[in-house]
């Protein structure tokens, strides 16, 4: 056992060097060039981390040695866990790299999703939110903390809450996004779009003028995990649209909605996805995810399979970037995660036809247990990075902001540190 121990420990260390060596962009930048040190006095800049993503753990033996005991998850075995297999998270285990790796430069501000109000992050220079939008909250059924949230998200650069709320939301409506990247030429699952209320029998009529045996209908906004979701075979509403009639009913608020196909693999299951990462504007990696098997996640081995999924991401991901944005200029996101579906068709060079799926921002599973890199290390950097950009805008817009000129000073000593941004 202890050998064992000893040998998981050896390998997460030489882990943590290959990524810091296989780093680029925001990883590489945020390596310390010069010691430059912090007058007294300076105080330091603040940096708000939303937490609460029990479902992304960090890997085995990977975790700061101080994580905080009351932000452990605990529960994290057997059928009521809270967690999926590790104490140690992502989010917060970024907020602690953040720290660590520029310790007299910033400090954080821990706080979950209902701990989130316009006061509290007036503390603060820079929110990052990990895990605790509108969305969650409504889900969770929280809607007074929902309202307060939404208040937050809109009014982001006065805030200063990362993700900024126009392309948050051009994210959460998918028919915006999804209708961009038609546009622009990117292959997707065919699409009846509905904009304006759900009315069951044109929307049938639609189906059936499709050729379409199967189907499926969901919210085109802050749907996740499946909620929403109705789905069988044409004929059998054809026969009874009762099922369709109640849905109707049922979804009366909800105005937006993404009617489309069956797209399944050969075996009669549910597409299978290669999801690609970019962090801090750069692809960074990409993970299978089986589109049945809860456990089926493993790195993409590297191919022509996995090459053809990059480049249709960083096609993505150029729409992605017309729409981000602070203060007006172009900024890279944080994190954003571009589902490929993958479907084997041996008719086809490849071997399988791909397409756009979904577009992710920040709030959702980054799947660092299977990633090349240390996710923390790679995401602490990549906070760095973006806090720099973000602050500098917000400095040139003349925003009111806790101690300004201070952090101005610190965001200087950053650059000579570092060097200068490059993007």
């Amino acid at each position: 056992m202890a050998k064992a121990m000893k040998l998981a420990m050896k390998k997460a260390t030489a882990m943590k060097r290959k990524a810091v060596v296989k780093g680029s962009g925001a990883a590489a930048a945020s390596i310390t060039k010069k010691k430059v040190p912090v007058p007294k006095g300076l105080g330091k800049i603040r940096i708000g981390i939303i937490h609460g993503k029990v479902f992304d753990p960090v890997k085995v033996g990977t975790h700061d040695r101080n994580y905080p005991e009351k932000l452990k998850i605990k529960n994290n075995t057997g059928r009521s866990a809270s967690g999926w297999g590790g104490q140690y998270m992502a989010d917060v285990s970024t907020g602690l790299k953040i720290a660590r790796l520029q310790p007299d430069i910033f400090e954080i501000d821990f706080m979950r999703m209902d701990d989130v109000s316009p006061k509290r992050l007036a503390k603060n220079h820079l929110t990052f939110n990990f895990w605790g939008d509108m969305s969650i909250a409504i889900a969770d059924g929280k809607i007074p903390l929902a309202k307060t949230i939404i208040e937050v998200q809109k009014d982001c650069y006065n805030t200063r809450h990362i993700p900024e709320w126009n392309y948050y939301e051009w994210v959460l409506h998918k028919s915006r996004y999804m209708k961009q990247c038609i546009k622009a030429g990117i292959p997707m699952i065919p699409t009846i779009f509905v904009d304006n209320g759900f009315n069951a029998k044109a929307v049938l009529k639609q189906v059936q003028a499709k050729g379409w045996d199967k189907f499926l209908v969901k919210p085109a906004y802050m749907s996740f995990f499946g909620q929403g979701i109705i789905h069988g075979k044409t004929q059998d509403l054809v026969d009874n649209l009762e099922p369709f009639n109640q849905y109707e009913r049922d979804n009366k608020k909800q105005k937006e909605f993404l009617v489309q196909p069956y797209v399944l693999k050969p075996n009669g299951l549910v597409f299978d996805e290669i999801r690609n990462f970019f962090v801090d504007g750069e692809w960074k990696y990409s993970i299978y995810t089986d589109g049945t098997d809860d456990e089926g996640f493993y790195e993409q081995p590297a191919g022509a399979l996995k090459e053809a999924c990059k480049q249709l991401a960083i096609r993505t991901y150029e729409e992605v970037k017309k729409v981000s944005k602070w203060e007006g200029k172009p900024i890279d996101t944080l994190l954003t995660r571009i589902d490929i579906g993958i479907v084997t068709d041996k008719s086809l060079k490849l071997g399988y036809k791909i397409f756009v799926n979904e577009i992710e921002p920040q709030m959702t599973t980054w799947l660092g247990r299977y990633c090349p890199y240390e996710i923390a290390d790679l995401m602490g950097n990549a906070c760095i990075s973006q806090a720099r950009k973000a602050l500098k805008l917000t400095l040139e817009k003349g925003r009111k902001l806790p101690d300004k000129e201070k952090v101005r000073a610190l965001l200087q000593i950053l650059d000579e540190r570092l060097g200068p941004l490059t993007k």
